[in-house]
């Protein structure tokens, strides 16, 4: 059976509002980030929506980097400090088609 924690909700709301996440409220308080959110709810805050913050691409900067520098993506990604995957998530999200792949000679 669950065990049921004392959570002083005054303290937890106050922590929360003062801008500590869910997670560190979590660690704290030795539960889960869902029992203080839920205990945020039950007090009449509202959460904060920011599990990640949007990262600001240029898509000219990216479209001229993929389509006319023809940089990898790798230093691509390492130029705007994202990763590869979001390189190409963004790529996708900026309608920049893929490049055409050139043919290796030998094979």
């Amino acid at each position: 059976m669950p065990r049921q924690l004392q959570i002083p909700h005054e303290v937890i709301c106050a922590a929360y509002l003062a801008g500590s996440s869910t997670v560190v409220l979590a660690q704290r308080f030795g539960c889960s980030p869902t029992t203080i959110a839920k205990c945020l709810r039950s007090s009449g805050v509202a959460l904060r929506r920011a599990r990640f913050a949007p990262i600001p691409i240029d898509a000219a900067e990216l479209r001229r980097a993929y389509l006319d520098e023809h940089l990898p993506i790798a230093q691509i990604a390492a130029r705007f400090g994202i990763s590869p995957g979001t390189v190409s998530n963004k790529r996708r999200a900026f309608g920049i088609p893929l490049r055409p792949r050139r043919r290796v000679w030998g094979r």
